[in-house]
């Protein structure tokens, strides 16, 4: 039998956070069989902590450092299942979260989940559990990342840019009509301080992102044109957040500061 769904997992220096993710992607409500979790080194390392279990599939192909971009599109190549959902090898579902969004995703090419953060082990942040459709308003008011399952037939490819996470589900959105059906379910977002947005110089790299990715929607021609004009506003948006951050943030990480400002 193929697998219904794809889960594809970029692995990066990524240590025994992988096998946490893997495990979680397996708790996510499928049989094994209509299952597959694609893990692609990007380190040249054998990720031998998650080889041998139960639906999941190591790719080491010796490159190292090409970026979570190209490890995605590598590992998006061997998708077998109609549907595929992306997962941070330091990140984690919720358990049932795949069959959670499933039915959604079935119904209308695409559904995202609740999103939390978790910053110092706890929990500092939870988007989304109570809509049941995401716009595009409701990802430009949160500036947060957002991740779902998407039918294979309608996943773009990956660019390598800050921020991919978003400009992906948002061109996915912009083909839908420019809103999805939400899942309860969340993903997690880990939060370590050591990751690209505890970067001293992450502000400056992701406002340049954001302006590359608001050029890159306005000019696809497989969108709609008012589609991608309203997710580029998302972008947008994003930029005049991410000034705020950087005169307002006063020592806070970027999502403590956007917790503390829906907050009031």
């Amino acid at each position: 039998m193929e697998p219904l769904v794809s889960v594809l997992i970029p692995a990066y220096r990524a240590g025994a956070t992988l096998r946490d993710a893997v495990e979680s992607a397996l708790r996510g409500g499928l049989p094994a069989e209509r299952l597959e979790v694609l893990v692609e080194s990007d380190d040249g390392s054998d990720c031998a902590m998650v080889a041998g279990l139960p639906s999941v599939q190591v790719a080491v192909t010796g490159i190292v450092g090409s970026g979570t971009g190209a490890a995605r599109n590598r590992a998006l190549a061997r998708a077998r299942g109609a549907f595929v959902a992306c997962l941070d090898a330091d990140d984690l579902l919720a358990p049932g979260w795949l069959a959670a969004l499933l039915p959604k995703a079935r119904a209308e090419g695409a559904a995202v989940s609740a999103l939390e953060v978790e910053e110092g082990g706890a929990v500092i942040l939870q988007l989304w559990q109570d809509l049941r459709r995401l716009g595009f308003a409701d990802l430009a008011a949160s500036g947060a990342s957002v991740r779902g399952l998407v039918a294979r037939r309608l996943c773009p490819p990956f660019v390598e840019a800050l921020s991919q996470d978003v400009l992906h589900m948002l061109q996915v959105m912009a083909q839908r009509g420019g809103c999805l059906p939400v899942g309860a379910a969340p993903y997690r977002l880990r939060m370590n301080g050591q990751g690209v947005t505890a970067a001293a110089d992450f502000p400056v790299r992701v406002h340049a992102a954001y302006l590359e990715h608001v050029a890159r929607l306005e000019a696809d021609a497989m969108l709609p044109p008012e589609m991608a004009r309203a997710a580029a506003q998302v972008f947008r948006a994003k930029i005049a957040l991410n000034a705020a951050f950087v005169a307002e943030g006063a020592g806070r990480s970027y999502y403590r500061f956007i917790a503390d400002r829906l907050r009031g």
